[in-house]
């Protein structure tokens, strides 16, 4: 299941050196929409990762996001399709971007499948300004681009026919230390907050 809630008290009954302990009353919302499931694989890991350094976490689908004033952060991500997110991901920021401007917004996506292997922050992943226009709009900090998934199996003609003429191969490009090291970065700038 994709949507949980975690806080770092709750999260393992055990404690180890890597875990912090919770914060006061922060909760950070981590957020994707993703079409065949690899970036909400991602965001899960955003959310074990911040959870792991003491952040409590709600990960969720953008679909199942009803109320963002409860929220003190945000981590919000599509997957790319076409060069550009998700309608659902473009439409959650579009409705939310003055929230999303007055609090600590961190953007990412996945996507980027050309090559062999494809290469890390691909500038012909997303369209020409997408990732500014997002950060404008948001006031994130940044707009994180990460390796994405291809799964011909679970792929539908049109997309196959895409995969196909953009030379790109079946495979999982994305890079899970690259993940962790970007999550880990999120959870030191919330404790210098």
């Amino acid at each position: 299941p994709f949507a949980c809630a975690w806080n770092a008290a709750a999260f393992s009954g055990s404690s180890t050196s890597s875990r912090r302990g919770p914060r006061s009353a922060m909760t950070v919302l981590v957020a994707a929409a993703s079409k065949h499931g690899a970036t909400e694989e991602i965001a899960t890991r955003i959310g074990a990762d911040l959870v792991e350094r003491g952040v409590p976490v709600e990960v969720k689908k953008l679909g199942e996001v009803d109320d963002i004033g409860r929220y003190d952060a945000f981590v919000v991500g599509s997957g790319i399709y076409l060069g550009t997110w998700l309608k659902e991901a473009r439409r959650f920021v579009d409705v939310h971007a003055a929230e999303l401007a007055k609090r600590s917004t961190w953007l990412f996506a996945s996507g980027s499948i050309v090559g062999a292997p494809p290469p890390v922050d691909d500038p012909d992943a997303l369209r020409p300004g997408l990732a500014d226009k997002l950060v404008a709009k948001t006031g994130a900090h940044e707009h994180k681009l990460f390796g994405g998934k291809v799964d011909m199996r679970k792929l539908g003609l049109l997309e196959k026919a895409a995969v196909r003429g953009a030379h790109a191969t079946e495979g999982d490009y994305r890079d899970w230390r690259e993940i962790d090291e970007w999550a880990a970065g999120i959870a030191r700038q919330l404790e210098d907050r």
